[in-house]
C-alpha cells in the first residue's frame, strides 16, 4: 500500500503563507487571492472588523457589541480550493457554527463570501439577511437601542429588528404596520400602560422620518393606533 501524501503548495499572500495541497485549480486561487485583497481593504476602513493572527493563521474578528465573531480566513480558502466545501470556517463566542456560502455561486469564491458577511456585521447584521445560525448575533444589535426592558421577549426583538430593516430599506409605512400592531398587542395582552407601551417605541419612532408617521397616522390600520405611535 502507498504511503504517498499529497504535496503541500505554500503561497505568499499579504496575510501571510497561505498551505494547499497539490490539486487546486489556479484560476480558483487567483480569484481567491482577489477576494481577499477585498477584504482586508473593507476591514481596514472600519472600527467594526480586525484581522488577527492565530496557530499562524489569519482570523476577521468583530468587534462589536454581542457575540465575537470569528472567520478563519486560511481554512475557508483551504477547504473551498482542495475539498470543495460549501462552508464557511466560523465561530461565535468561540464555538463553531455552521455558515453556508451561497448555494447559487458554487464557482464564487470563498473570500467573496466573507466578504459578504463582513458587509453584515458593518450593516448592523440586519435579521433577513443574516445567517439563522448568527441569528443571536442579529438580535444582540436590536436590544442596543433599549435603555433596560427585560419584559421584552426574544420574538419581540425579532419583531423589532424587522421593523428597523424595513424602515431603512425605504419600507417605513410596513414598518410602522409591524409597530403599531405589537403596540396593541403588548396594550391588550400583557397589558401594560400606555406610556410604558410608547416609552419601548420613542428609541425606534426616532429613526422614522416625521412625515412618513404622519402619514400613516392619517390613515392608521387601526383607530387605536394614535395612541401609541406618536410624532
Amino acid at each position: 500500500m502507498s504511503n504517498t501524501q499529497p504535496y503541500v503548495k505554500r503561497i505568499d499572500t499579504s496575510l501571510g503563507e497561505l498551505e494547499l495541497d497539490g490539486y487546486y485549480s489556479p484560476e480558483r486561487l487567483k480569484a481567491e487571492l482577489r477576494g481577499m485583497e477585498l477584504l482586508c481593504s473593507i476591514i481596514n476602513s472600519t472600527p467594526l472588523w480586525s484581522i488577527k493572527f492565530g496557530d499562524g493563521r489569519p482570523f476577521a474578528i468583530s468587534n462589536d457589541d454581542g457575540p465575537t465573531i470569528l472567520i478563519d480566513i486560511f481554512q475557508c480558502i483551504q477547504h473551498k480550493l482542495n475539498d470543495d466545501d460549501p462552508h464557511l470556517k466560523v465561530y461565535m463566542d468561540q464555538l463553531p457554527v455552521c455558515v453556508l456560502r451561497d448555494p447559487k455561486g458554487g464557482q464564487t469564491p470563498s473570500t467573496d463570501s466573507i466578504v459578504s458577511l463582513v458587509l453584515l456585521g458593518i450593516a448592523g447584521w440586519p435579521i433577513h439577511s443574516t445567517p439563522a445560525t448568527l441569528s443571536q448575533k442579529a438580535l444582540q444589535s436590536t436590544k442596543q437601542i433599549f435603555d433596560d426592558c427585560s419584559e421584552l421577549l426574544p420574538s419581540d426583538y425579532e419583531e423589532l429588528h424587522t421593523v428597523r430593516s424595513l424602515n431603512e430599506i425605504g419600507l417605513g409605512n410596513e414598518a410602522l404596520c409591524i409597530l403599531a400592531e405589537m403596540a396593541r398587542r403588548w396594550y391588550v395582552c400583557r397589558c401594560w400602560e400606555i406610556e410604558k407601551v410608547r416609552g419601548v417605541l420613542a428609541p425606534l419612532l426616532a429613526d422614522f422620518n416625521q412625515k412618513e408617521i404622519e402619514k400613516y397616522l392619517s390613515e392608521p390600520n387601526h383607530a387605536s393606533d394614535v395612541l401609541f405611535i406618536t410624532v
